[in-house]
């Protein structure tokens, strides 16, 4: 999967107007309602728009090339069961439509024409009030991977932080298969890490943790976006990303920034966990 420089967003909606259509409301149960669901996207999107479902929740449209779309379904369907096959339980109540763009005008003609409105990223974004994802797939399947995370995240853990559900996410945004598993590999992000750390402007744990969504994605995103997914990065090439999912996610009760599950995972106590986590990526290097 490519990576890509970008900032990606997952968003809550655009207001009542903009809801889950009566169509996409529940899972077909039949061929037959599988063709109608895909009728009504087509029409919406215009009849040249390929539209087909894959791994039966997810309605995949594009207007790109068939090269390109049969990339996308494949990223889609690895995605789906590499993430099921070892964190995710729960799936999907309702289908999710995935709109992908061949290139930068038809993406923002198409958010211009349904919100009235420039997209405020030029790469894609997840709309979890319509259960739509949508992108400009020419920045690369990197961007699928990562916004493809979230509505299936948030359906195994409704209550997830937001630095998990970033850190997680963008984990994938470079990313391939190792020894039979999904496994993110180390990516643009790193360098603006590395710049943080040194400068002594790098966020800390506690404070990461502990962030509230206005926090996460406020004027220090893009740090916590990379301290975030390279905390993953280091807990899946330690060998605990696996067990801190469902750990994290089992006691979130009590447990709500996460910070005791990665205690007991790691061993570590979170200020020597930061410690050693500072020294392994700073050792890291990312060549494009």
């Amino acid at each position: 999967m490519k990576g890509i420089a970008a900032a990606f967003l997952l968003l809550s909606g655009c207001g009542p107007e903009f809801s889950v259509p009566q169509y996409m409301q529940d899972l077909p149960r039949s061929e037959e309602e599988s063709l109608r669901i895909i009728g009504e996207i087509r029409r919406e999107l215009g009849d040249a728009t390929r539209v087909e479902q894959v791994e039966e929740y997810f309605f995949v449209a594009s207007n790109d090339t068939e090269r390109s779309f049969r990339e996308c379904k494949g990223t889609i369907a690895r995605v789906y069961r590499y993430l099921y096959a070892d964190y995710f339980k729960k799936k999907p109540a309702k289908p999710i439509r995935v709109y992908l763009f061949k290139d930068r005008p038809t993406y923002d003609e198409y958010h211009q024409a349904t919100y009235q409105k420039p997209p405020s990223t030029p790469f894609g974004f997840y709309m979890s009030g319509e259960r739509k994802m949508v992108m400009n797939i020419s920045t690369g399947t990197g961007t699928l991977a990562h916004e493809l995370v979230h509505p299936l995240l948030a359906e195994d853990f409704p209550e997830v932080p937001s630095w998990f559900n970033e850190g997680f996410a963008s984990l994938y945004e470079q990313s391939g298969e190792r020894n039979g598993k999904m496994t993110g590999f180390v990516n643009w992000r790193l360098p603006g890490l590395h710049k943080a750390l040194k400068s002594g402007k790098a966020v800390s744990f506690r404070d990461l943790l502990g962030f509230s969504a206005s926090q996460f994605y406020g004027e220090e995103r893009g740090v916590n976006y990379a301290t975030a997914r390279y905390l993953c990065l280091y807990l899946q090439e330690h060998g605990q990303l696996i067990r801190f999912y469902p750990e994290f996610r089992a006691g979130r009760k009590d447990d709500r920034t996460g910070a005791a599950a990665l205690e007991k995972v790691t061993g570590k106590k979170i200020e020597a966990l930061e410690a050693a986590w500072r020294e392994w990526v700073l050792e890291l290097r990312y060549n494009e």
